[in-house]
């Protein structure tokens, strides 16, 4: 009970979710992809099953929750579940975190993102803001765990809006799935329609992570839905809880020289430099 009731949750390693000094969770359940993975870039990795809603009790614990927090600190919105899944505007969150001089990272690809464009706008003038778009894809893939919206192509128009917008965005690669998404060519084009789009990051989550109610849940769906790779997964991963890609060493070379070459950010550092000052950073190297 104590950790569903828990709203902002301190980030014991800073130098891997972009630099966060809080994780926020206002909702109760979570995003229906749980049920079968997480990657490692997901604060939360569990299942909540339990319908997705707003918790207007876990607001009030954020709103007193936040009071006592130092100014310039970074709140962290993570997508388990996504802040817009029955909101259609954030509004009041960044009122009160411009109220307490706090900064936000937000991961989401709903597209009610727009609807707060000239909010975030105004915020990012006196606040740190970074936005993170998650994407498993440059085209929609036929499998029923993905999301559809979070395909490069399907975030093409929120993205350049939002650079438009002057804002700081990147992309969020995952989930990375093997023999589904882990081709190379799918992770260039992803990087090609980055740089076409000035996004100012990519950062990868190249491991996928289960347990043992997820990867039954797994299976079963694969099962059902691509059968023609349940053997390989059987001979390469059995029933272990943390896979990665055969093409994982080609993935990340490409990574490296795709985004050097179009001056993205890929590095954990870099991007967390994007948005708040090197004291963190700084500190770290003693």
């Amino acid at each position: 009970m104590a950790n569903h009731l828990k709203v902002l949750t301190p980030n014991k390693n800073k130098s891997k979710f972009f630099g966060v000094d809080y994780f926020l969770n206002l909702y109760d359940g979570s995003l229906e992809t749980f049920r079968y993975f997480a990657s490692s870039i997901d604060e939360l990795m569990i299942f909540r099953d339990e319908m997705v809603s707003f918790n207007q009790v876990k607001y009030q614990m954020f709103q007193h929750g936040i009071y006592n927090l130092e100014p310039g600190k970074i709140i962290g919105i993570f997508q388990n579940p996504d802040i817009y899944d029955s909101l259609e505007s954030i509004g009041f969150i960044l009122e009160d975190l411009k109220k307490y001089n706090l900064g936000l990272f937000l991961e989401t690809n709903s597209e009610k993102l727009l609807n707060d464009l000239d909010l975030l706008k105004n915020f990012a003038e006196t606040n740190s803001l970074l936005i993170g778009i998650p994407i498993y894809a440059y085209s929609p893939i036929e499998l029923s765990f993905f999301n559809q919206k979070a395909t490069m192509d399907a975030q093409i128009k929120t993205i350049h809006k939002l650079k438009e917008a002057g804002l700081n965005v990147g992309i969020i690669f995952k989930p990375l799935i093997p023999r589904v998404n882990d081709d190379s060519d799918n992770l260039k084009k992803i990087i090609d329609k980055a740089e076409n789009l000035s996004i100012d990051f990519i950062y990868p989550s190249f491991t996928l992570y289960f347990d043992s109610y997820k990867i039954k849940n797994f299976y079963d769906i694969i099962e059902k839905e691509r059968p023609n790779l349940k053997n390989y997964y059987f001979d390469n991963f059995g029933w272990k809880y943390s896979w990665e890609s055969q093409n994982l060493g080609e993935l990340k070379k490409i990574l490296v020289f795709d985004s050097k070459k179009s001056k993205i950010k890929y590095a954990m550092k870099d991007i967390i430099d994007l948005y708040r000052d090197d004291s963190y950073t700084q500190l770290k190297l003693f």
